[in-house]
């Protein structure tokens, strides 16, 4: 503070918040439900300005290749679902959303298609750019994410990622950009519905690692209200620097 106030006495101009690009870990899925409503919501582990755009999907993966017809290219509506911050959101906050009439996020504005979160095995990626139609692909597995940074991934109802013999819609590869060593590729479970709740204070890297762990997270074969997700985070700020102008 005593730095930022001494460039501005100086007359060097205003200082101007400057924020870099998303990076894989930026957010975490805290929460879902296959049964009843589908819905699910997601923390924000850093400031996110308005104008962010984030993607989520619920299309497996095989060998690097998503399953093009599960959420990503159905012929009406195409996915992915989209989340666009209208007026910027602080780290911390949780981000919900319930499919039905109107479907809607909790906060920011709502595109694309919504998931159909299976009960028997499914998973929530998120990410920015695009995936895209590409024949070069195996299909059904056509969805290319050259274009696309995978920021998160959570695998539920089912025994885990499944590097091996899994996209067969219920079970998947996880993609590259994730992994389960950094916590940003998370199986919650193999229940249907469930939430996390654990700490929900601490640095980013803290709160990655206790949200991947799966004892942390509370399930059931019920639906569960959303009532009893977590609520807010307390996240030391992250992901922005000073740029003076």
């Amino acid at each position: 503070m005593k730095l930022i106030c001494f460039l501005i006495l100086l007359g060097l101009g205003p200082v101007r918040l400057a924020y870099p690009q998303l990076k894989p870990g930026d957010l975490a899925v805290v929460a879902y439900n296959t049964v009843g409503t589908d819905s699910f919501a997601w923390v924000a582990l850093r400031d996110m300005p308005q104008g962010t755009v984030i993607h989520f999907a619920t299309a497996c993966v095989s060998n690097g290749w998503f399953r093009w017809g599960d959420h990503l290219g159905r012929p009406v509506q195409p996915g992915p679902l989209t989340w666009t911050s209208t007026n910027g959101v602080k780290a911390g906050t949780v981000i919900s959303w319930i499919s039905g009439t109107p479907k809607c996020w909790s906060e920011g504005a709502i595109s694309g298609n919504a998931p159909a979160l299976s009960t028997t095995g499914d998973q929530i990626f998120a990410y920015t750019g695009q995936i895209v139609s590409n024949s070069v692909g195996r299909a059904p597995w056509i969805g290319d994410p050259a274009q696309a940074l995978m920021l998160y991934g959570l695998n539920f109802a089912n025994e885990g990622w499944d590097n091996v013999t899994g996209g067969n819609l219920n079970t998947s590869f996880i993609p590259a950009g994730l992994s389960v060593a950094a916590c940003t590729a998370v199986h919650a479970g193999n229940q249907r519905n469930a939430f996390y709740a654990g700490p929900c204070t601490g640095t980013v890297s803290k709160i990655l690692s206790a949200i991947s762990n799966s004892s942390n997270w509370v399930t059931s074969v019920d639906w569960i209200n959303p009532d009893q997700w977590p609520a807010r985070f307390s996240v030391k700020p992250a992901g922005m620097f000073l740029i003076v102008q």
